[in-house]
């Protein structure tokens, strides 16, 4: 029998976050391990009339195909998710964790293929220009063991972020959104971060539980060629199964000309030289779900928190485009709060968040930690 929060996270999905309707073609990307979220999905997608569609694509065998893979197979693999990918509305993306790091060990070679030749077109040139579509994290007890909590607390925990009030929060953003619409420069200043680059001439975009779940950010791209100084990331980041630590970015002109890494330098080495546009950003963002607090190294809660900024190197969003077309879409979140060392977010010579808090009078109400709970 499936838990009554699950029925409750699916209708979000499909009625708020999608709002499907009647002769859609839904796909439902995910793994075995989320079978009773899956056909309670595939029930409510045929009661509002439209088509159910199902791949499940388990994470130990996509790890086989990615080491045992060429170009060739990669490019088979791409004309076969083409396939129905070309012919459906809705893309759902559901994620879970039974291993986090199943993917570390992939040699990079292999890896810079399957990115190229599979990853980049489906994800970048498919799913996120050509379709509505969200990425949803699934609850597990390997996930909890990952956010180091005991099961009950990793539950509560979960649906607390899933369950934010996302029509409230959505309006708590708009000024945030006019601010960034009408910018032209940010700075970002810490400790150790030292940071600028231009934003006018883009807009920006308010998620509100409608690209994932959990949610809760707006994000723009800042001008291409613009960013200048550098960044110390003062939280793990977690990518292509490795986990990276006080990631150091230089940035001249728009690109990164060095960088260092506590740890897995060389794979970083490897993610950022195997394409261009990987050295660039594609998008800066402002974290504001008030029931995230503390990162745990999944950047589907992570990137969320409230009192966080995070920038993605790579590819820049459809609805904010820079033009950068990479390989990679890679969101680092650094922490603003006073326990992180603090630090303060300027447009246009105007203090818009300092150690984590918003400052304008029109953006103080995103400061508050609980909005009304109600489960969707």
């Amino acid at each position: 029998m499936i838990d009554p929060r699950l029925e409750k996270m699916a209708h979000t999905i499909i009625e708020h976050s999608l709002k499907i309707q009647p002769g859609e073609r839904v796909l439902i990307d995910s793994t075995k391990n989320c079978s009773e979220m899956i056909k309670y999905m595939v029930r409510l997608i045929a009661s509002k009339g439209a088509i159910p569609l199902v791949s499940l694509k388990e994470t130990d065998i996509k790890r086989e195909l990615i080491i045992n893979g060429s170009k060739e197979q990669f490019e088979l693999m791409k004309i076969q998710d083409e396939a129905i990918l070309n012919n459906v509305d809705v893309y759902i993306n559901m994620m879970d964790s039974d291993n986090c790091y199943d993917m570390s060990d992939i040699p990079d070679e292999k890896r810079s293929l399957y990115q190229k030749y599979y990853f980049k077109p489906i994800n970048f040139e498919i799913i996120v220009p050509k379709l509505r579509w969200i990425t949803v994290d699934y609850p597990s007890v390997s996930s909890a063991q990952q956010f180091g909590m005991s099961t009950d607390a990793y539950e509560k925990y979960f649906f607390d972020a899933m369950t934010v009030d996302y029509k409230d929060l959505y309006k708590k953003m708009i000024p945030l959104k006019d601010i960034l619409d009408k910018g032209e420069h940010v700075e970002i200043k810490s400790p150790k971060i030292n940071l600028s680059f231009d934003i006018d001439g883009l807009n920006s975009n308010i998620c509100s539980g409608e690209i994932n779940l959990p949610d809760g950010e707006v994000f723009i791209a800042p001008t291409l060629y613009s960013a200048n100084g550098e960044i110390v990331f003062n939280t793990p980041t977690r990518y292509q199964g490795s986990s990276f630590e006080s990631i150091k970015l230089i940035f001249k002109n728009g690109k990164i000309i060095d960088y260092n890494s506590k740890t897995n330098l060389e794979k970083l080495k490897n993610i950022l030289e195997s394409d261009d546009g990987n050295k660039y950003i594609g998008e800066f963002a402002f974290g504001t779900n008030p029931n995230i607090d503390i990162p745990r190294s999944n950047i589907l809660f992570d990137e969320k928190i409230l009192g966080s900024f995070h920038i993605a190197l790579g590819n820049s969003h459809s609805l904010s485009d820079n033009g950068n077309k990479a390989s990679i879409h890679w969101d680092m979140v650094n922490m603003l709060t006073k326990e992180y060392g603090g630090g303060r977010i300027i447009i246009d010579d105007k203090i818009i968040q300092e150690d984590g808090m918003f400052i304008p009078e029109e953006l103080k109400p995103l400061n508050e930690k609980v909005l009304s709970k109600k489960y969707f």
